[in-house]
């Protein structure tokens, strides 16, 4: 593949990323608003957040392997669209007070995320190995663009809200409309050719008139070790990343900080989340995927111990553990998304990375839940020491079972 055309397509996944997490943030931070708006009760504010993210994993591998058979452009347009529908039924349903229909419309919300995050293994498709990492650190990136641009958008859809007489907090909703259908637009326009379709041929140019390996069954794909580290490191850092962090603003809330401090830690948070992506591509690429992830387990265990263990009063140490947290989840979920497209021959690639995807959103939603209880039952140290006790396991699985380099078209 020649550059320009690897470039091009990079740049229409990093601005369909960038539409897509702009979409996502402003009406996940006030679907709680509107349920308990439609409602009239705090106790339904955690559905519209909780329901979306069922909505993300559930459609995870149905979507992946539609994407297998038509590739990652119609499957993306189509995850981007489903949730641009959503969120017009969302809307609808604050209008006319149904909360049915808007759990609905937030439900087929959640498979705009699922469209950003298998934009990371569209970007793979068309990378050689040696810059895979890179790749998937730009448009992971992309992300971190959203959630700066989203909150500058807030007022303008105000505004057009208030003109055509939509509910002032559910006019953010009109940003999701609009990022869904952009994000859309740019895969359908301009993700051409298609990146799955051209990882498939590199491959058969690479068998040079040979038969082209026909693809594992899902049993033997799972028996391949890059597979098993992959998948472990995938799974576990949301599960720990998100039980111990979705958790922090009741923690923050009750050791008696304000509403300011409590949002510069959310947002510090999300900063090490996305912003430290392109490093995170880089180490995976100069240094290796499985030292990537061991960076990463590593820096997660430290970041649980310094949150957990220091005075609850003590502001900027627990903010700063937050912050590392989410460095540490960004070295481990980009070297292991790069691992497992190692492990993958192109047409075995869509439906194992959907099913990866379902997996690890489905641990972070158990993480969520998981770590309301041990918070309320145990407290914040406790939760903290299990997520690092948790995260000893993948690491544990990377040195013992580590994978031999494996020469193969994959890594091309």
């Amino acid at each position: 593949m020649n550059p320009p055309e690897r470039t091009k397509l990079l740049v229409a996944l990093f601005a369909a990323q960038v539409c897509g997490a702009t979409a996502h943030s402003l009406s996940m931070a006030v679907g709680g608003i509107m349920a308990a708006t439609i409602t009239g009760t705090n106790t339904t504010s955690g559905l519209p957040v909780g329901v979306a993210a069922l909505g993300a994993a559930l459609a995870s591998w149905p979507l992946a392997r539609w994407m297998a058979v038509a590739g990652r452009r119609p499957g993306l347009a189509l995850g981007y669209a489903l949730g641009g529908v959503g969120t017009v039924l969302s809307m609808v349903g604050v209008t006319v007070h149904n909360f049915p229909l808007f759990l609905l419309g937030m439900t087929l919300f959640g498979l705009g995320s699922t469209s950003n995050l298998l934009a990371r293994y569209a970007a793979a498709d068309v990378s050689p190995g040696a810059r895979r990492g890179r790749a998937m650190g730009f448009i992971i990136w992309g992300s971190a663009g959203g959630a700066i641009i989203g909150p500058n958008l807030l007022a303008p859809a105000l505004a057009v809200g208030n003109a055509l007489g939509i509910d002032g907090a559910a006019s953010a909703f009109l940003i999701s409309v609009a990022g869904y259908g952009v994000a859309a637009l740019v895969i359908e326009l301009f993700l051409r050719p298609d990146p799955l379709a051209l990882a498939r041929q590199l491959q058969e140019d690479d068998a040079a008139g040979h038969a082209v390996a026909a693809p594992r069954s899902l049993g033997a794909i799972l028996g391949d070790v890059r597979v098993q580290v992959a998948l472990a490191t995938l799974t576990v850092g949301q599960f720990v990343m998100i039980s111990t962090t979705s958790t922090s603003p009741v923690y923050l809330h009750d050791q008696g900080h304000s509403v300011k401090v409590i949002g510069i830690a959310a947002s510090l948070h999300l900063g090490g989340m996305y912003v430290t992506s392109p490093l995170s591509g880089w180490l995976a690429d100069r240094v290796g995927r499985l030292p990537t992830i061991g960076a990463g387990a590593l820096l997660l265990i430290g970041s649980t111990v310094l949150a957990g263990f220091v005075p609850g009063s003590d502001s900027a140490l627990v903010i700063l553990g937050l912050f590392l947290n989410g460095v540490g989840w960004n070295l481990s979920f980009v070297a292991g998304s790069a691992l497992l497209t190692d492990a993958l021959s192109p047409r075995e690639r869509a439906s194992t990375q959907g099913l990866a995807d379902l997996v690890m959103s489905s641990m972070g939603a158990l993480g969520s839940t998981a770590g309301g209880i041990i918070l309320g039952l145990w407290g914040f140290t406790i939760l903290n020491v299990f997520g690092a006790a948790l995260v000893l396991a993948p690491l544990a699985v990377t040195v013992l079972r580590r994978p031999q380099p494996v020469s193969s078209p994959t890594t091309r």
